[in-house]
């Protein structure tokens, strides 16, 4: 989602919210921007920001659960590894 996109989604949702949601909003937001520090960011962070919007862009992620069902695969090899050389 684009900050644009993450605007409008947010003013569009604001008239249906009760008063005290739109404070806890407001203040939410506003605790945020007085908190937040400035992002540094290296050339090589930058880089892999744009590798990972590409991977998004092109369908290139998995699920949590398609995650958690390939590492939980990739610790059996290993440990089956391990204990053929243990």
């Amino acid at each position: 989602m684009t900050r644009d996109e993450a605007i409008a989604m947010i003013n569009a949702s604001l008239p249906v919210l009760g008063d005290s949601q739109v404070d806890a909003i407001a203040e939410m937001v506003q605790s945020m921007a007085e908190s937040t520090a400035p992002l540094h960011l290296t050339a090589e962070d930058l880089a892999g920001i744009e590798r990972s919007k590409e991977d998004f862009k092109h369908g290139r992620t998995l699920s949590s659960e398609e995650y958690e069902a390939e590492m939980d695969a990739f610790m059996e090899r290993l440990s089956a590894k391990h204990a053929v050389t243990s």
